[in-house]
């Protein structure tokens, strides 16, 4: 019967940090460096090799957003480190 408290948890938690990570805005993950260009570049990002290929993705982005960028530039798929980088919208030329 204890478990389904601990469940309970479980499910109120991670309710809590999925609405934590969608507010916080999102994080593209890329391999064109064209992408970046004239991006700030914020530090390097990478996952444990122990992390299932399966949130790979998620986790770069996760540890870029804890670091304020929105992008990652990863080398090629799969890849389990990349560079963080923060860009800005363009802003619209009035005339």
């Amino acid at each position: 019967m204890a478990r389904f408290p601990i469940r309970g948890l479980v499910v109120v938690v991670s309710l809590g940090i999925t609405v934590a990570c969608v507010s916080a805005g999102p994080v593209g993950v890329t391999k064109s460096a064209n992408l970046v260009e004239g991006c700030a570049k914020i530090g390097d990002v990478s996952v444990s090799a122990k992390t299932p290929e399966s949130e790979v993705v998620a986790d770069l982005a996760a540890e870029a957003r804890r670091k304020g960028a929105n992008y990652v530039l990863v080398s090629s798929d799969g890849a389990r480190s990349g560079t963080a980088y923060r860009c800005t919208t363009p802003s619209v030329a009035t005339r």
